[in-house]
C-alpha cells in the first residue's frame, strides 16, 4: 500500500477525532492488521479522554473500518480488546 492510500479508509468517518483514531492504529497494528492495546494507552498517547476513546472505536466499528473483539484471559478476566483494521474479526 502506497502512503496515499493510508488515508484513503477516512475519508468516510465522521468525526474527524475519529479519523485521527483510526490513522493511529493503523500506525501500530501488526502485519495483520491487528492490534491489541487498552484503551486507556491510546487515550493517554493522543490526549483524548478514555470514554472519547471507546466512543469513537465504536464509531469506527459501526462504520465497518474496524472490528472490535474482546479479550478474556483463561480464569474469565477481562484483557484488552483486539482491534482489526478493516472491519473483519479473526476467523469470523
Amino acid at each position: 500500500m502506497n502512503k496515499m492510500e493510508t488515508y484513503r479508509p477516512c475519508a468516510e468517518v465522521r468525526p474527524v477525532t475519529a479519523k485521527l483514531l483510526l490513522l493511529v492504529l493503523r500506525d501500530i497494528t501488526d502485519d495483520h492488521d491487528q492490534v491489541i492495546i487498552p484503551q486507556r494507552r491510546i487515550a493517554e498517547a493522543i490526549g483524548m479522554s478514555r470514554s472519547a476513546v471507546g466512543r469513537n472505536l465504536r464509531r469506527l466499528e459501526r462504520a465497518g473500518a474496524i472490528a472490535i473483539e474482546p479479550l478474556y484471559s483463561e480464569y474469565g478476566g477481562r484483557l484488552p480488546n483486539r482491534y482489526q483494521l478493516g472491519g473483519k474479526r479473526n476467523g469470523r
